[in-house]
């Protein structure tokens, strides 16, 4: 083969190759497998979860979300299950370390959390495990009792769940459950207030998901202040900084220097003028 003729063949092999890449691309984009059909999270957004249903707490008592919120605290809720072979694990994992990052906010005082098991079949002993398996990496300064792992029949779980449009199946064959996952922040009357789609949570975007969710509850009037001068960046899952409102801010605070810097000026012109028996006009 003469060179020439080498670099075409090679040429034309690349080409092939980027093609077929393309095509998988777009034929990646246009379908869903099987097993993710029907998985999804609708962000349901200021929804009212249903606070009168009842399940069985890690502990073998009774509670409601009611009852959890009855104490006006927002609460971070996860949709998981104890015999979840991946995801639910690193959600929870990142999840406590997230938590831990948070610092100035303290679980059970500040801030309560719920996981709720989607699996029906799960019962409390299996609950109660799982909870101690993450409640034991908690920091010393996080009350675990903040922290609760529900367990509870079909229908009640799938209440919770259409209200919060977490949409998820069941595979018979391989006995586990498709689902996606987020952490969803609800606030003391029961509404849904903001999804995070982590698994690597940071400490810093959780607080203000629960700053916000407090509705000026909790936190310090500063955490008040910068989420003020933050928005939810739904596109890159974080709290950015809102240029409009720090604008405006910056604009009002030179304006007030600028006139406290002034003032000394027109008042000395003014008593200047009152000396002499005339004053000018401002």
């Amino acid at each position: 083969m003469t060179p020439a003729f080498t670099r075409l063949v090679d040429i034309l092999l690349a080409a092939l190759v980027c093609l077929s890449a393309v095509s998988f691309a777009f034929a990646s984009e246009d379908s869903v497998p099987e097993r993710l059909d029907g998985v999804s999270i609708d962000e349901m957004l200021d929804a009212e979860i249903p606070l009168d249903t009842k399940f069985m707490d890690d502990r073998g008592g009774q509670t409601s979300f009611g009852e959890l919120l009855k104490d006006g605290l927002p609460l971070l809720l996860t949709l998981n299950y104890s015999d979840c072979p991946g995801l639910c694990v690193a959600q929870l994992n990142g999840l406590t370390k997230g938590i831990n990052d948070i610092g100035s906010l303290d679980l059970g005082k500040d801030f309560k959390m719920v996981s709720l098991s989607i699996n029906p079949r799960e019962q409390q002993d299996r609950a109660a495990a799982t909870k101690k398996k993450y409640s034991d990496d908690l920091a010393n300064h996080h009350n675990p009792k903040g922290w609760s792992f529900l367990v509870g029949n079909e229908a009640d779980i799938q209440k919770v769940s259409k209200a919060v449009g977490f949409n998820y199946t069941y595979d018979a064959k391989h006995n586990r459950y498709n689902h996606a996952a987020a952490a969803i922040l609800i606030s003391p009357k029961g509404h849904v207030t903001r999804y995070l789609y982590e698994v690597g949570f940071t400490g810093e975007t959780l607080k203000m998901a629960l700053v916000e969710a407090g509705q000026g509850k909790i936190g310090s009037s500063l955490d008040a202040f910068v989420l003020w001068c933050y928005h939810y960046d739904a596109n890159e899952n974080r709290y950015s900084a809102n240029a409009k409102t720090i604008l405006s801010i910056a604009a009002g605070l030179f304006l007030t220097i600028g006139v406290a810097a002034s003032l000394p000026f027109w008042l000395s012109r003014r008593r200047a003028a009152t000396a002499v028996g005339h004053v000018p006009n401002t």
